[in-house]
């Protein structure tokens, strides 16, 4: 069964491959900027090395390496990691996204047997920047459950703090699910946490007080804001500022070959 999981995943990365160049080029066109203050500028380019290596990282679901060239066909690429790429964003414009769509390079929470606060890093799309914190969108692998059941990629919706060690998901696949979060925040801030916990999980409101979360998942943040006023911001000591690049990914600086 995992053989066979594994060949449609592949099959999967090689249709991405191959279709990207039918698709309009300025779709993929970037600007980016490096966590050592350089800026870069080309296109993403799909090529089954980098697919590979997103798919077989230490959390398959999120991406952790992209594949620039400086033109959208033909010529090199260079691989970059999300521990050399801070931010990306999509030169063209949409109706919902103006200046470009952003994608981040964070800590994100991908808890583990026994290690419910493992984080990972990678990209993540950011749908929401405040003074406070970010609201963030990526992948998780869900269950369907049942006899036959299946590993299925779902978006989760989660909340990355100012000074919190990893963004948290508290929603997936349109589910509420506060619990890792605010597990984190029981030794974090057990402030927060009460604060956080009765406006959604407790108050009389909070059908309509989640219902708005769906609708706008930003206004999480406007709790924190309050919180940081008289509180200041959460102060997590293995929150990190710039990330360390690891022996893994002392490969992404390689070129790399496209296969058009």
């Amino acid at each position: 069964m995992k053989l066979k999981y594994m060949i449609i995943c592949i099959a999967a990365i090689c249709c991405q491959f191959t279709a990207s160049a039918k698709d309009d080029a300025e779709e993929y066109h970037i600007k980016a900027v490096l966590f050592n203050g350089d800026s870069i500028e080309g296109y993403i380019r799909n090529d089954l090395k980098t697919g590979l290596k997103n798919m077989f990282s230490k959390y398959g679901s999120i991406h952790q390496y992209i594949n620039v060239g400086k033109e959208p066909k033909g010529g090199e690429t260079k691989r970059y990691s999300a521990s050399e790429i801070k931010e990306y964003r999509f030169v063209e414009t949409t109706e919902g996204y103006p200046e470009g769509f952003t994608v981040v390079s964070e800590n994100i929470n991908t808890p583990g047997l026994f290690k419910p606060h493992n984080s990972t890093r990678g990209f993540a799309s950011e749908l929401y920047r405040g003074e406070n914190g970010s609201i963030l969108k990526w992948n998780v692998w869900e269950s369907t459950g049942g006899r036959d059941s299946r590993n299925r990629l779902v978006p989760a919706i989660g909340v990355k703090f100012k000074g919190a060690k990893a963004a948290y998901f508290f929603m997936i696949n349109g589910r509420m699910s506060f619990a890792l979060l605010l597990n984190y925040l029981k030794k974090q801030s057990p402030e927060l946490r009460k604060i956080i916990d009765e406006y959604y999980n407790k108050s009389k409101d909070r059908k309509a007080h989640t219902q708005e979360l769906k609708d706008n998942p930003s206004t999480i943040l406007l709790l924190y804001d309050d919180f940081v006023r008289t509180h200041g911001p959460l102060n997590d000591t293995e929150a990190e500022e710039t990330p360390l690049m690891t022996e893994e990914d002392t490969d992404s600086g390689e070129s790399a070959e496209t296969g058009e």
